[in-house]
């Protein structure tokens, strides 16, 4: 199942164009660490090497949360949200992302690849 599709649907124009664009950039970027808006999350996500990428559309703060793959720069992207402050919506964005990349590791999952939209 594809579980970021239903998410990715549901955001507006200027979302989808945001999120379409960082995957293009990131995608010409082969050191993740140099990716913009990339940081390892803390805390139990730490433990399952589960990564955030945020940008902006509509005056919200996106989080896309993610696992790397088991081939070379193979980004998995496991949940999208909204955060502000310290808030995460929705309230359970960490334990499902926990769960999801635990249930991708003992291979329990399967991976949709998204193609990258090329700009107009």
């Amino acid at each position: 199942m594809n579980r970021i599709e239903p998410w990715y649907r549901e955001l507006s124009d200027e979302g989808k164009d945001t999120f379409d664009k960082l995957l293009r950039n990131t995608h010409k970027i082969s050191n993740h660490l140099q990716w913009g808006g990339f940081k390892f999350l803390k805390g139990k996500p730490k433990e399952e090497r589960i990564w955030q990428l945020d940008f902006k559309a509509d005056k919200k703060q996106y989080r896309l949360l993610g696992v790397f793959g088991e081939l070379r720069k193979q980004a998995v992207i496991i949940l999208g949200c909204y955060h502000k402050g310290d808030v995460y919506t929705p309230k359970d964005a960490m334990e499902t992302a926990c769960k999801r990349a635990k249930t991708l590791r003992e291979k329990r999952a399967t991976i949709h690849e998204r193609p990258i939209k090329q700009g107009i």
